[in-house]
């Protein structure tokens, strides 16, 4: 099978890492994994020696083709049209990015069918159809709004079409299927939702598979980082004393859709609240910079460092500061430790495609297990929700009161709600959720011919 996606190995953000686990875990299976490094498009296999050529793509394509999926794409898909800014030379460089970017996989990937990954390369298939090349499915890994506001459904609807050339379109959850079904429903003619399908009238119909299909973990992998006793830790990276310490921890981006400024706002309540607890436990955030040299990110990252600031000099007492930042990108190794060490974890987006940092948090419990704190708008509260404690993440107090709740449940209790979010994780791996796809584009290969007139 051939994979793409925007960032390739060993790159930060939840996809990237995530594919990486998938080859790891599938080493019997040639995985060619198409990607962008710089401003090359470049496939990365097992085999350097195999590896395609590279092709260059000019600054002004990556960077309006960057400016269009964070300016644009990004705040609309996550509900946040405020935060939207439309440029239709941005269009255009996102519409030449992906034409270049499929014909390098025509030129060099043979015709096994590709599975191309999130918003960024959303026009893969339909390019490759164009081109009669080979079958393509897409998973995309953030949501898909309820509503659009009439000023940028013109664009949308153009991208929905462009999705329906796939053998199959993926979603974290039902929720994001349904949004989607009907949104295609409303705006693209001559369509047909059929359960799970959509059929389009065409020359030549189109049908296309959408389900629902939360991206899976490798649970081993993580539990098995977690149970080593001594993991080296750099000392610039993690303070020894925030280990020995009883903590609260939050791992994400300085990123609007998840609600970093309303997670400190129920911090900064919470030490109103509980006076106490000063001095007792402290907040870890590994809240790294995201997408510099977009507005919209650069003053929210600023507004968060202000707000920390304000909130170590409203609450510090004796040496001690409620909120230790940490400082990124931290390895997976360190970052098992904190997760296995953590009293609790903050997990508080305003809306999420999924959020596997929850799920790392999970599979590294071991006999002292934390607590989950969790937003009920990321994906993965459809699989955690039931054995976490529910957050609403635009309510400071709903944020602090969860934080009071986690930090006195009984042992006892803790034991269970892991337990219940560990079998659950267990039954869907990163091998579970790629064989769903896999099986899929080979059935649509024996079945690509059937026609459906509406």
């Amino acid at each position: 099978m051939q994979v793409a996606s925007y960032r390739g190995p060993g790159c930060a953000g939840g996809v990237s890492p995530a594919l990486a686990r998938l080859i790891a875990t599938n080493p019997a299976h040639q995985i060619r994994w198409w990607h962008l490094e710089g401003h090359d498009i470049k496939c990365a296999t097992r085999q350097p020696a195999e590896e395609s050529p590279k092709k260059s793509l000019s600054q002004q394509i990556v960077e309006g083709h960057y400016r269009y999926c964070n300016e644009f794409l990004w705040p609309i898909m996550h509900g946040l049209p405020k935060y939207a800014r439309y440029q239709p030379e941005d269009r255009i460089a996102y519409e030449r990015f992906s034409r270049i970017f499929s014909r390098q996989i025509l030129a060099h990937g043979g015709a096994e069918k590709l599975f191309a990954q999130d918003y960024q390369l959303a026009l893969l298939a339909q390019e490759l159809k164009r081109h009669e090349g080979p079958g393509c499915g897409v998973f995309w890994h953030i949501p898909w709004p309820e509503s659009v506001p009439e000023k940028f459904l013109s664009p949308l609807i153009d991208l929905a079409k462009a999705l329906l050339f796939a053998e199959f379109i993926g979603f974290h959850t039902q929720e994001y299927v349904d949004n989607f079904v009907r949104f295609v429903s409303m705006h693209v003619p001559r369509t047909l939702c059929l359960n799970d399908e959509i059929v389009v009238a065409s020359r030549r119909s189109l049908r296309c598979k959408v389900v629902s299909a939360p991206l899976g973990l490798d649970v081993d992998y993580w539990r098995n980082l977690s149970a080593r006793r001594n993991t080296r830790l750099h000392p610039s990276l993690i303070d020894a004393r925030l280990l020995n310490s009883k903590f609260v921890l939050s791992v994400d981006r300085a990123d609007y859709t998840k609600g970093v400024v309303e997670r400190l706002r129920g911090i900064d309540l919470f030490f109103q609240y509980h006076p106490e607890m000063k001095g007792e436990v402290t907040f870890a955030q590994l809240c790294t910079r995201t997408r510099p040299g977009i507005t919209g990110f650069d003053s929210y990252w600023s507004r968060c460092q202000k707000m920390i600031g304000d909130i170590n000099n409203r609450h510090r007492v004796n040496g001690w500061q409620p909120l230790v930042s940490l400082p990124g990108p931290i390895g997976a190794n360190e970052l098992s430790v904190l997760y296995k060490k953590a009293a609790v974890m903050l997990v508080t987006p305003l809306k999420d495609g999924l959020n596997l940092t929850a799920k790392e948090f999970v599979a590294c419990q071991q006999e002292k297990p934390g607590v989950l704190a969790l937003s009920r708008h990321a994906g993965v509260w459809h699989e955690l929700g039931n054995w976490s404690l529910d957050v609403e993440p635009s309510d400071p107090a709903s944020i602090s009161y969860a934080l009071n709740a986690a930090l006195s449940m009984p042992h006892e209790q803790k034991v269970a709600l892991s337990n219940g979010m560990l079998n659950s994780l267990q039954k869907n791996t990163i091998s579970n959720w790629c064989n769903v796809f896999s099986n899929m584009l080979e059935v649509a290969a024996d079945d690509k011919e059937e026609i459906v007139n509406v």
